[in-house]
């Protein structure tokens, strides 16, 4: 599959939608230290759900390189942030699950971070925003009826998330030394406080709505002028790529 440097594939795949047998398919595509490590997972879905979290990721990525997908090798970085070890490849990666979606983000060269959350889940999210979030953040959620600010909570989460994965730092970043600012095009705009060494030019940022359920941060280290092509694509380990609009359709 052809991927341009500056292309980005977002590839999102329904774990509970899945059949026994594409299920199988993808548990054929672990290594033994994968499947060992599924086990000491807690319940079946928590088990399914980081089967296919990691046979996504081998799959998707064996369609932009001729590696069989048993044949990745994977490291951590800082905090943890996955990296592809295999020699001469050319791919930068980072992914993100919630309950019900699992997310991949896909680019040659640059950074990229992504982030997705399930908005129905129980949180305080009234009491967690003045305490993450940047003043400005804090007052344009609070600006909103009361119902709606437990919604755009996530909007503000998934973009700070998919921030600090970019970098590879995670939370190493206080979330309140920078802040978004969002618009009507999916697009935000990233601001920095005077404790944060960062250029906002040097960044782009999307706002997505994958189903009625969830919100999607993304976060691309390129110049903010640089114009990007951004692919939704549903994965199937049968017919492999179906590009996709939001919100996703069941099957």
């Amino acid at each position: 599959m052809n991927l341009t440097a500056h292309d980005i594939d977002i590839w999102l795949i329904e774990p509970h939608q899945l059949s026994e047998q594409t299920l199988s398919q993808y548990r054929q595509s672990l290594t033994e230290q994968e499947l060992a490590r599924l086990t000491r997972k807690r319940g079946e879905v928590a088990q399914r759900d980081g089967m296919v979290t990691r046979a996504f990721v081998r799959q998707i990525l064996s369609q932009y390189e001729d590696i069989a997908p048993l044949e990745w090798q994977f490291g951590s970085g800082f905090n943890g942030k996955p990296f592809i070890k295999n020699a001469g490849v050319n791919l930068q990666f980072n992914l993100s699950h919630a309950t019900n979606l699992i997310v991949c983000a896909v680019t040659r060269t640059h950074d990229i971070g992504i982030d997705v959350e399930y908005i129905k889940r129980r949180s305080d999210t009234y009491k967690l925003a003045p305490r993450y979030f940047s003043a400005q953040e804090t007052t344009a959620l609070q600006a909103l009826p009361y119902e709606q600010q437990a919604i755009d909570f996530y909007h503000y989460w998934t973009l700070k998330e998919a921030y600090i994965k970019a970098c590879g730092d995670g939370l190493a970043i206080p979330l309140n030394q920078f802040s978004f600012t969002i618009g009507d095009d999916h697009r935000a705009e990233i601001t920095f406080s005077a404790d944060r060494d960062d250029d906002a030019k040097e960044w782009q940022h999307f706002l997505f709505e994958p189903t009625c359920d969830h919100k999607m941060g993304l976060s691309v280290f390129i110049d903010s002028k640089q114009p990007l092509t951004l692919t939704m694509r549903r994965f199937n380990a049968t017919n492999g790529s179906t590009i996709v609009t939001l919100p996703l359709k069941s099957l």
